[in-house]
């Protein structure tokens, strides 16, 4: 497959220039924040302004000469997994639902599950969702398919993935595994692809291993602990909730060639993107004041999660429930944000390198899900993350300490 000729590339090409054309892209470095200043709805604006905070709470942009509040818009936002869980659908979702970030963008957002990053991806390219956060590698491989995709932004930055065995297994080493079953969340989950591209990084050859479908943490954790498997291949906050409750893993190690691949990324459907950006910039900038809000006060951000999503308590109250929640969100906003600084110098989420997409399409490529390239410049377009990153920290980081620890 040719990217470059292909009829998706020019169709986003021109549409991307269209919006040149049109005065609204996006400049990619962080501008000047006008996020903190209180205006009025109508007030005169100049054309540098980029977004502020009317007096009633709304976010406005700077249009035609005035402070505009947005138009009124749906998306729908896809975890990448089949059960919510204390992780993105918390951070990204439930937070700023709860705490008005949406409301202020005067988006109605819904969030469903998927069958993980795979399914997350293949569903935002045929338009039965409008973004989602899946594995960069899976939506690689749904791009090079034809698949009607484009990565709008990172999320998970530093790689969550791990393979675990039992402590009292045998197995100490990756080779010790030959001829053994690892345990993965689904064929439709990232965790398939990582746990290929782990076994090649280690040396060994995809006929070495068997793969089982094992499900979520739980019923994997007892597939391992019965022994129907010999690891599993899940997520850093999936393992934490486990450990929580006293269950013990030893870890093999992640061979040298996942060192830098991220995991989640922002998948749109191409077609959508072009046609209204702005929806999307909306959506990433109450995205990324959740992501402030529950690093900083992770007790809060997990019971606003465990109220907007009461199916992830499954019958259990609150109370009983919050210390598992806090640990399996802390350790997934670990994964999420910078692992340098603090929410207060977080200034730029979200970004995706031309060395990170070269990382993580040796991934993919490791995994077997892809063969050949797929262009950055072509499917990888970040004009709407300066404006997404473009508001008031201070007020966020100020409501989360102000709310219980």
């Amino acid at each position: 497959m040719k990217f470059s000729t292909s009829q998706r590339v020019k169709k986003s090409q021109a549409a991307f220039l269209a919006t040149v054309v049109m005065g609204s892209l996006l400049a990619v470095s962080v501008p000047a924040s006008n996020a903190a200043v209180t205006v009025t709805t109508g007030q005169a604006c100049n054309s540098k302004a980029t977004v502020a905070t009317a007096k009633n709470g709304k976010t406005v942009a700077c249009k035609s000469g005035k402070w505009t509040e947005y138009k009124r818009a749906k998306l729908v936002f896809g975890a990448a997994s089949a059960a919510l869980a204390p992780k993105e659908e918390f951070a990204v979702w439930a937070v700023p639902k709860k705490l008005g970030y949406f409301a202020a963008e005067n988006l109605d957002v819904t969030v469903v599950p998927t069958g993980g990053s795979i399914d997350a991806a293949n569903l935002v390219g045929i338009g039965r969702i409008d973004i989602a956060g899946a594995d960069l590698g899976p939506t690689l491989t749904a791009i090079e398919k034809g698949g009607d995709q484009k990565v709008i932004g990172g999320l998970v930055v530093n790689f969550p993935w791990k393979v675990a065995v039992d402590p009292t297994s045998s197995i100490k080493k990756p080779e010790d595994l030959i001829g053994k079953k690892i345990g993965i969340i689904s064929t439709g989950s990232g965790s398939f692809p990582f746990a290929k591209a782990w076994v090649a990084g280690h040396g060994l050859k995809a006929t070495d291993v068997e793969y089982i479908s094992t499900g979520q943490i739980g019923p994997s954790t007892l597939a391992l602990q019965n022994k129907s498997v010999d690891a599993i291949a899940l997520f850093a906050s999936a393992y934490a909730g486990q450990e929580f409750t006293g269950t013990k893993f030893n870890y093999l190690p992640n061979p040298a060639s996942l060192k830098g691949v991220a995991s989640l990324s922002w998948v749109v459907n191409a077609d959508a993107f072009n046609k209204d950006p702005e929806i999307y910039e909306r959506f990433l900038r109450a995205a990324f004041k959740g992501l402030i809000y529950s690093s900083t006060n992770v007790k809060s951000a997990t019971t606003i999660g465990f109220t907007e999503l009461p199916v992830t308590l499954a019958g259990a109250p609150i109370a009983s429930s919050l210390g598992l929640g806090m640990a399996q969100l802390k350790t997934w906003l670990e994964t999420a944000t910078p692992l340098t600084g603090t929410p207060s110098t977080w200034k730029a989420l979200g970004g995706i390198s031309q060395a990170d997409w070269v990382v993580n399409q040796g991934y993919a490529k490791a995994a077997g899900t892809i063969v050949t390239d797929v262009s950055r410049a072509n499917y990888y377009d970040e004009r709407v993350l300066a404006r997404a990153n473009t508001f008031d920290r201070a007020a966020i980081i100020a409501a989360a300490n102000r709310a219980p620890k």
